[in-house]
């Protein structure tokens, strides 16, 4: 069996960020879920948990804030970085009872090149311990 980390592309950092997230417009579950934090994060997407039940497949319009290294080595300093996304898993699989809580797992599909700069910067931080 092949180790689920080797798969991937793009290395994984725990990452407690807040996220903003606006489901498509023709989803169901409603337009906006707020004071989201994300599980980890890669280059290529995030995992977060959802108070919303959301459907697989189901685009995504994120807004993660980061901390990037500050200029000529100063503290680190917060960065928006804005990108859209499939949902690819949840946990669980199916909608439960309000209240309940699910991991969401989403893949990037579109993500400016100065935000995916910023993005890795994160994620480089985060390697380092930052």
């Amino acid at each position: 069996m092949v180790d689920q980390a080797e798969r991937r592309r793009s290395q994984r950092v725990t990452a407690h960020l807040p996220l903003q997230l606006y489901l498509d417009r023709d989803s169901t579950a409603g337009d906006q879920a707020t004071a989201l934090e994300t599980i980890n994060i890669s280059a290529s997407g995030v995992y977060f948990r959802s108070p919303v039940f959301i459907e697989p497949m189901t685009k995504l319009d994120l807004a993660l804030e980061v901390t990037v290294p500050g200029d000529a080595g100063g503290p680190a300093q917060p960065a928006l970085v804005r990108c859209q996304g499939l949902v690819v898993r949840i946990q669980p699989e199916a909608e439960l009872p309000r209240g309940s809580e699910y991991e969401v797992a989403v893949f990037f599909t579109w993500i400016e090149p100065d935000d995916q700069s910023i993005l890795q910067e994160h994620i480089d931080l985060r390697l380092q311990g930052g």
